[in-house]
């Protein structure tokens, strides 16, 4: 017999499948093995996964015209954070244009899509600067920007908003008013209907001790100002 070191792979092999009795596998073992190997061959998790998030899907596309509208931007809102951002605008860069009586003026009205019939020119203590058409979520309006003596920087802006709701939760009783008082990024905004247009008066004086005198001035440019739609 020869010596087992001297054999080759090749003929230990077969040297091994003609001398080793061999046995065949039980038929129960032979199933078994072979369901395994199926099993393996299709993941039983995906057809439950996509069948869950398909009908997750649905429920959210039927569901959301319904969900609550609480991270909706309000329109109020929106629109004074537009009027505050221009007043910032105007107060560090000055106004667009130098107009300083705006009533009778047919290119403000032009430009802006707004008439005054009558405007708060100022007194001794609220003078008006300037008057500009301004451009404000895709409305046209007009800007009127008031100084008073202490160096407080106003802005009265009318925009076209027909449809407009003023939240009542917000109103203030101000004289024979009751507007709406914005407060935003340092800023206070009075916010009120006139007619199918909406008015803004801004200015920095948002402290409690300036707020009476912030009341006065929304007095005095609510009174003698007369907005009205040009077209």
């Amino acid at each position: 017999m020869n010596d087992p070191h001297d054999l080759s792979d090749e003929a230990l092999s077969r040297r091994l499948q003609s001398e080793l009795p061999r046995y065949n596998a039980p038929d129960h073992l032979r199933a078994t093995i072979l369901a395994a190997a199926s099993a393996r061959r299709r993941p039983v998790w995906m057809a439950p996964t996509l069948a869950a998030l398909a009908t997750a899907a649905v429920v959210l596309l039927f569901l959301l015209p319904v969900l609550p509208s609480s991270n909706r931007p309000d329109p109020v809102q929106r629109l004074a954070r537009a009027v505050v951002a221009e007043h910032s605008r105007a107060l560090m860069w000055g106004a667009r244009s130098s107009t300083i009586m705006p009533t009778g003026s047919s290119w403000l009205t032009q430009e802006s899509g707004i008439a005054l019939a009558r405007v708060f020119a100022g007194d001794d203590t609220l003078w008006l600067v300037n008057a500009e058409p301004v451009y404000l979520e895709r409305e046209r309006g007009v800007a009127l920007h008031y100084r008073d003596r202490a160096g407080h920087f106003l802005t009265y802006v009318a925009l076209p908003a027909p449809t407009l709701k003023l939240p009542d939760r917000a109103r203030v009783s101000v004289g024979n008013w009751r507007p709406v008082l914005i407060q935003d990024a340092g800023f206070a905004a009075w916010v009120w209907k006139h007619g199918d247009l909406v008015c803004f008066l801004v200015s920095d004086m948002a402290t409690a001790d300036e707020a009476e005198r912030f009341k006065e001035y929304f007095v005095r440019v609510r009174t003698a100002t007369e907005p009205l739609l040009a077209y």
